[in-house]
């Protein structure tokens, strides 16, 4: 981003301290109303086409660091290397000379209606889409897995009941052993919750930083900032595919027994049930 976005840069040449209203992605330059105004009747300038300074701002950062020009020589980039994925200008040319050099008008024009533009913004629409629906599976096998422990405790309470003070001590037991399933699930549960909230929050961010290069961006950012969300994407899809691999996202379920001999507890009965988590 540049230095000072608040001032309007032609002014600050003239000494002038006003502030900025508008950004000129092309000449990277920001300028208040009256400037703007000159800008679009300067026959250099007239096709540029100057946003709104709040609408530059919400771009990422490693959007507004791509420059249009060359730092090296002070010249507009024309070229494209893409053997080493960098804008030249036309002095730059003699440091690439036997990679495959293309102009830059042609790497970048129409890039926001490219099918690999528009397939990037797809899959974040999609890999968004696929981690809101595991967090909500995710979030609802733990609400499962509580109301089954409540309903299982009322049927060992019931059982408890019909045998009386025998029952005590099983039904600390088979409680203990419950609440241990329980933790187990949610444990086990939570290992791909939490990573997978947080995936959800930087993909979230992605699909931001994604519209607002959409809406905002020049050519030349929108198609060296694509390899970076690309990369994020790729990492996300790859991680997700993963839960599937190693099924990370099996359901569980706590599964209860009672023992057909209930009925002779008193007799020779050591344990009238068991908890077991269930895996579908």
């Amino acid at each position: 981003m540049a230095s000072n976005t608040n001032i309007c840069g032609i002014c600050s040449l003239r000494q002038i301290t006003k502030t900025s209203d508008h950004w000129c992605p092309e000449c990277e330059e920001a300028l208040c109303n009256e400037c703007k105004d000159h800008h679009k009747l300067l026959k250099a300038t007239r096709r540029h086409e100057p946003i709104p300074i709040s609408s530059y701002k919400s771009l990422p950062s490693f959007i507004t660091d791509i420059q249009q020009s060359c730092d090296n020589h002070n010249e507009q980039y024309q070229l494209y290397c893409n053997q080493h994925a960098l804008p030249l200008c036309l002095q730059c040319i003699n440091d690439h000379s036997n990679c495959n050099v293309t102009s830059l008008e042609k790497v970048t024009s129409n890039v926001k209606t490219s099918g690999q533009f528009l397939d990037l913004e797809s899959r974040l629409g999609d890999l968004l889409q696929n981690i809101e629906r595991i967090k909500k599976n995710r979030e609802a096998n733990v609400t499962d897995i509580e109301k089954l422990r409540e309903q299982h405790i009322k049927e060992i309470k019931q059982i408890r009941v019909e045998i009386n003070n025998h029952l005590d001590n099983l039904e600390k037991q088979v409680l203990e052993e419950l609440k241990e399933k329980e933790y187990q699930c949610k444990e086990s549960i939570q290992k791909v919750l939490l990573p997978v909230k947080e995936r959800g929050s930087i993909i979230t961010q992605c699909q931001l930083n994604f519209k607002s290069i959409k809406d905002y961006a020049s050519d030349l950012q929108t198609y060296i900032g694509m390899r970076d969300l690309e990369v994020k994407v790729d990492e996300n899809e790859q991680y997700l595919q993963s839960l599937i691999d190693t099924k990370g996202l099996e359901h569980l379920d706590l599964v209860y027994k009672v023992d057909t001999n209930v009925q002779n507890i008193f007799n020779n009965l050591k344990s009238c049930w068991s908890i077991e988590i269930k895996i579908t």
